[in-house]
């Protein structure tokens, strides 16, 4: 399961990421495309950063003075979030919970002004459905949810790519997928379907991590190229027929208020 796999890399998993030229592409287009966008006025609004992790988000939220209640299923991820807001004096301004998404209880109705779930741990939990149920349910009326899932299409393009045609037939008929722990893969209609359902507007629907999983990684070690690919995946990211090219589909809901 993947709390199982968070635990057991807590420790190192910073720095693993941190090893990613393409993740601080994809780190970027996330903080430029979908949150600073969407991110409350008011610096005193409440934040839930749902799947949060290692508080890649809740941190830089934090610092702009954002009240953020960082939620994971890991506690150990927790754990060395914790350490790192204690290093910046950010303890005060955020509240850590360990919870799963498709089921948080410790939180009312309609008690976030913002709430984000990047980096796909909706796909990563047992019940996607419920989990996105559950996101629309803690946030206010007329806030904006963003979140991101990985995509099946991406998945299925590259399983076909390396000959392996069965498999990715399977993958397309039962959407999930089983590497170190079950994950299940979203299609952008999917995606904005299950949003509607649970009381949402869509304001954008896009592709991530669109680019950098075309060109052999080892080229974003070189600085022209690097920027180059991070002009061109802000430019592109955004075009509604690159959803279903991304290695994830990202969102921005709408939460519907009172007619």
């Amino acid at each position: 399961m993947a709390r199982d796999w968070y635990n057991a890399h807590a420790e190192g998993y910073d720095a693993l990421i941190a090893g990613r030229k393409w993740m601080r592409i994809h780190h970027q287009v996330t903080w430029e495309r979908t949150i600073q966008p969407y991110i409350p006025k008011d610096r005193d609004a409440r934040i839930l950063d749902a799947g949060g992790g290692t508080g890649r988000w809740t941190i830089p939220l934090a610092r702009l003075g954002y009240r953020v209640v960082l939620a994971d299923i890991s506690e150990r991820m927790l754990g060395v979030a914790k350490q790192k807001l204690d290093r910046e004096g950010l303890l005060p301004r955020v509240e850590v919970v360990a919870t799963d998404l498709a089921n948080m209880g410790e939180f009312g109705d309609k008690c976030f002004d913002f709430t984000l779930c990047e980096g796909g741990p909706i796909s990563f939990c047992s019940n996607p459905p419920r989990a996105i149920r559950e996101l629309v349910r803690v946030t206010r009326e007329d806030a904006f949810i963003v979140a991101s899932v990985d995509n099946l299409y991406r998945r299925v393009l590259r399983m076909v790519r390396t000959g392996r045609i069965d498999q990715a037939q399977r993958l397309h008929e039962g959407r999930w997928l089983t590497l170190a722990y079950p994950r299940y893969q979203f299609t952008p209609s999917e995606l904005v379907e299950r949003f509607r359902e649970a009381g949402c507007q869509i304001i954008k629907l896009m592709g991530k991590n669109i680019l950098p999983q075309m060109v052999d990684r080892s080229l974003l070690d070189d600085p022209r190229v690097y920027d180059a690919i991070l002009r061109l995946e802000l430019q592109c990211c955004e075009e509604p027929h690159m959803a279903g090219m991304g290695g994830q589909i990202a969102i921005v809901a709408k939460k519907a208020g009172v007619p």
